[in-house]
């Protein structure tokens, strides 16, 4: 598989990952925050614990988290060159 392709499809992964996270994220801030005292992790919102959406959110978040880890790597030489990319430590390249 070509470079480009795995680039891709490490790139798509990290969105379809990023988007539960941070709908989950917002439920868990917006709609069921801790400390409430309503019931604690029994707390329901659309159907769902406060448990269950704590889950799913760490799921989503783990998986992101690990694309995310994939894609530096994948660009590793982009950072490995970045001091001379931006000029920084006098090794800029001339001309």
């Amino acid at each position: 598989m070509k470079r480009v392709t795995i680039n891709a499809l490490v790139d798509i992964g990290c969105l379809i990952t990023f988007i539960p996270s941070l709908i989950t994220g917002l439920v868990l801030y917006i709609y069921l925050p801790s400390g409430t005292g309503r019931g604690g992790n029994w707390v329901t919102w659309m159907g769902i614990t406060r448990h269950d959406w704590i889950l799913y959110h760490d799921i989503a978040s783990f998986a992101f988290a690990l694309l995310l880890a994939v894609h530096l790597l994948l660009h590793w030489r982009f950072f490995y060159h970045i001091s001379r990319i931006l000029g920084v430590g006098g090794r800029a390249k001339k001309g």
